[in-house]
């Protein structure tokens, strides 16, 4: 048999290899992996063989579903319950929930949008490319934004009120005006976005606006979290010197205090664990690389997709990171909302331990004089086994603390 590629004056480049055609008496170049063209002369820089745009489709469907679930259980809560609504941070929580589910939603359309576009030729969009431009760049990047300045307000309000007690949750006029602001700044941000479609590589002016405003909602949201842990960590301090320490440990005192308030800082370390990873990859890659380049293994696009989904996370989980970590948030829920009743309901029937619980109340109720038993009362009408018994109790039965 003759070897038509012996002598052949085909080059390929790249490390193609030479290849025959027999039904044809031809040769061709058999390009290796990200290369393509006739001697292989052209470079693939992003991956193909997995369809990117159905995966961050069914990223998007799984977000929306936990979106609604976390979110609509918090606005139970947020909306349902006085004591929470009349709040600052109950202000910002209701509209945080709102904008989370705004978001998800965003989402799942831009991406529905995108794989459309993909998948089906000569489709109706092609014809209006803005969709791109009002959904994902202005729609859903500004709502993003507005969950990470409404949760640094939340984090900030939650450490004036650990510092001055109660003081400053009396009324809601700064949680309105700040809304008021946030919601000026980014309607002017995104005017000149939706006038020039997004063109920002085009448009010096536009591009320089674009990463001035970029960089002030990093540096502002990033300091705002910075002060409000440090309001929180101070009045710790002052707290320890004014009444005293446990045993002669101020350590120990400090992180008992820090334990007790952990659930302030779940929401804005959730924000830093889902950012800082995407934040650091995007930084330290080769910027002429795509972040799915040509060639990547199936493990590393795994952990890229999960990377790159962590920032939507915290948004999406309004009611395991705002109301479950906080006793004062979870009693309120299983008293004042439908969802919480029929969850106590659940846990009792679960735990059956029914003469455990009448045990422990009885042991309670002998002993509300003292703190440490109160607390535990406190924890135990959590379970939601006395609100069982009467629907319609007041808090005034339960130690009250302040709500934020």
């Amino acid at each position: 048999m003759i070897d038509l590629c012996n002598g052949n004056t085909l080059n390929c480049l790249n490390n193609g290899q030479c290849a025959a055609d027999i039904t044809s008496n031809t040769t061709y170049c058999e390009c290796a992996s990200c290369h393509d063209g006739s001697v292989c002369e052209h470079t693939i820089t992003r991956q193909s063989q997995i369809d990117t745009t159905y995966v961050y489709l069914i990223v998007s469907i799984i977000a929306l579903f936990f979106s609604l679930l976390n979110n609509i259980l918090g606005l139970e809560l947020f909306i349902g319950c006085s004591r929470v609504r009349r709040t600052n941070c109950g202000i910002y929580l209701i509209v945080y929930s709102i904008l989370s589910v705004l978001s998800s939603i965003s989402f799942v359309v831009n991406q529905s949008l995108a794989y459309y576009v993909e998948k089906i030729a000569n489709n109706a969009l092609m014809n209006f490319p803005d969709y791109q431009c009002y959904f994902a760049k202005i729609g859903y990047n500004s709502l993003v934004y507005a969950c990470i300045w409404l949760n640094a307000c939340i984090a900030f309000e939650r450490g004036l009120i650990v510092c001055f007690d109660s003081k400053t949750n009396a009324t809601r006029w700064r949680s309105v005006c700040t809304i008021t602001v946030l919601t000026v700044i980014a309607g002017g941000s995104a005017i000149p976005m939706m006038v020039y479609h997004c063109d920002f590589g085009n448009i010096p002016s536009l591009q320089t606006a674009r990463l001035f405003l970029v960089w002030f909602s990093t540096v502002a949201g990033l300091s705002t979290y910075v002060l409000a842990i440090l309001l929180i960590l101070l009045s710790f301090a002052r707290r320890i010197r004014r009444y005293g320490t446990e045993n002669g440990s101020f350590m120990k005192t400090y992180l008992k205090l820090f334990y007790s308030h952990l659930f302030i800082f779940i929401p804005p370390f959730a924000y830093a664990f889902g950012y800082i990873p995407y934040s650091i990859v995007i930084n330290t890659q080769d910027p002429s690389q795509w972040y799915f380049q040509c060639g990547i293994s199936m493990v590393e696009f795994i952990v890229k997709v999960l990377l790159e989904s962590l920032q939507g996370v915290p948004p999406v989980l309004t009611w395991l990171l705002f109301i479950y970590p906080s006793k004062v948030y979870m009693t309120e829920y299983y008293m004042n909302t439908w969802s919480g009743q029929r969850l106590a309901r659940i846990i009792i029937f679960f735990r059956g331990n029914h003469g455990r619980k009448q045990s422990f109340y009885h042991d309670t109720t002998n002993c509300t004089s003292d703190a440490p038993a109160r607390l535990n009362w406190s924890r135990f009408m959590t379970t939601g086994t006395d609100l069982i018994r009467s629907g319609g109790r007041e808090l005034t039965h339960i130690p009250v603390r302040p709500i934020y």
